[in-house]
């Protein structure tokens, strides 16, 4: 869906690799199981990430299903993919996401591919929203809100990105337990990483064509760059710190390469790019 939560696979071992890709295909598996080849057009690391996570926390309370066959995306060899109880969850909500991505590019853009895409998902995320209705409302209500926000040109960074980081506490709150203020900390920080990081990737071409960017006013100042590089620290360092406080055992590893490395690849790529300009 957004990109931003993926796993450095340079600092992975061969093993961890096969992990990772193991619970990626465990999820487009059961995104196809609940909505057919619209399910699978919904995969996403990002929502890999929130699979792992809790498919770890919660390990042991439902079954995990480990399965080898054939991928009609790769059919050449069979796959081997893993599941458990959250993961019907993770297809569900990637789902309701691509849906309201879709219908936000129609109704911004009058984008025929957004119209067409989120006619596509239309039933399906009715289905998903029977099943999952707190989470689903949370994504349309933190969309909604986020719009007005957007729509008034609002230029306080806490306030626009706190939209989407609520909204992304919303969906890791999966069961609203004893651990749900360590998995709506690493949501509301990650999805306020997030957020700010698309802000930061759109300056120029947003600049360009004279839309809202949240950044305008706060780039005109003179240490612009590094007050954004300390706002994502401070906000991954939050997520990790509340990370640190579950047992999440199984997997743990592929987890603190994605929180640690792999979610600071494409900012360290682009801003890479920027300073050789």
């Amino acid at each position: 869906m957004f990109g931003y939560i993926i796993p450095d696979q340079q600092a992975m071992t061969p093993e961890a690799r096969d992990r990772y890709r193991t619970a990626y295909c465990g999820l487009c598996r059961r995104a196809a199981a609940l909505h057919g080849m619209a399910g699978r057009m919904t995969l996403s690391y990002d929502l890999t990430f929130l699979n792992l996570l809790l498919s770890s926390l919660y390990e042991g309370e439902t079954d995990a299903v480990a399965e080898t066959g054939r991928c009609p995306v790769h059919p050449i060899r069979p796959i081997r993919w893993r599941y458990s109880g959250p993961t019907d969850y993770c297809a569900d909500i990637g789902l309701a996401l691509h849906y309201y991505s879709a219908k936000d590019k129609w109704e911004d853009d009058r984008s025929p591919a957004g119209l067409a895409y989120m006619k596509l998902l239309d039933q399906h995320r009715r289905d998903a929203e029977a099943r999952w209705p707190r989470a689903c409302q949370a994504i349309t209500q933190g969309l909604d809100q986020l719009a007005r926000y957007e729509a008034e040109g609002c230029q306080d960074l806490d306030l626009v990105s706190g939209s989407f980081g609520g909204l992304m506490a919303e969906l890791f709150d999966y069961k609203q337990d004893r651990w749900s203020p360590e998995l709506r900390t690493i949501g509301y920080s990650i999805g306020k990483y997030i957020y700010l990081l698309d802000a930061w990737d759109d300056l120029d071409r947003d600049n360009r064509k004279g839309t809202y960017n949240p950044l305008r006013q706060i780039s005109a100042e003179p240490d612009y760059q590094d007050q954004m590089r300390e706002i994502f620290e401070l906000l991954l360092a939050q997520a990790a710190g509340a990370f640190r406080r579950l047992p999440c055992v199984e997997d743990a590893d592929l987890l603190e390469n994605i929180l640690y490395s792999g979610i600071w690849l494409k900012y360290n790529v682009k801003n890479h790019r920027r300073k050789s300009r």
